[in-house]
Parts: C-alpha cells; sequence; structure tokens
C-alpha cells in the first residue's frame, strides 16, 4: 500500500495540531477519537486543513469528517471542483 501525498499532508498535520499523537501510528483508516482528539481539537485540524489545502470546509460536512480517509477524500473532492 503507498501513501497519497494528500494522506502524507493530512498525517504531518494531525501530528502538527495534535503532538499527543507524535508516536500514533495513523493511516487512513485511523479515527480521530481513536487518536484521542477532542472535538476542539478536531476542528483545530480542519482549520488547519483549509489553510493548507485552500479549501473551506462547511460547517454541514465538519461532523462527517471523522477519519483521516474522510478527510482526504473532503480535500481532493474539493481539489477538483
Amino acid at each position: 500500500m503507498t501513501v497519497t501525498q494528500t494522506e502524507a499532508d493530512i498525517v504531518s498535520l494531525v501530528r502538527e495540531v495534535y503532538t499527543d499523537a507524535a508516536d500514533a501510528v495513523i493511516t487512513a483508516e485511523t479515527s480521530f477519537a481513536d487518536l484521542g482528539l477532542d472535538s476542539l481539537t478536531r476542528i483545530d485540524v480542519l482549520a488547519a486543513a483549509e489553510a493548507r489545502f485552500g479549501i473551506e470546509v462547511p460547517d454541514e460536512v465538519v461532523g462527517t469528517l471523522v477519519t483521516v480517509q474522510d478527510l482526504m477524500d473532503f480535500v481532493e473532492r474539493a481539489a477538483i471542483n
């Protein structure tokens, strides 16, 4: 299995925002809850993703982004549009 650039960027972003995950194994299937992110920290991760990727995560979508894969898919779809 290869890691896409988007996945690598998101994993790096999670590690930057949530330093408790510095040594955690993070894959596309990893949920933010499994990493120990509370709702505020998850919002911080999404805000960092907005800044890094030049996207906007609508409020109604925030609750659906629960795994690294969810965020990857959203970022890739947003990049196309």
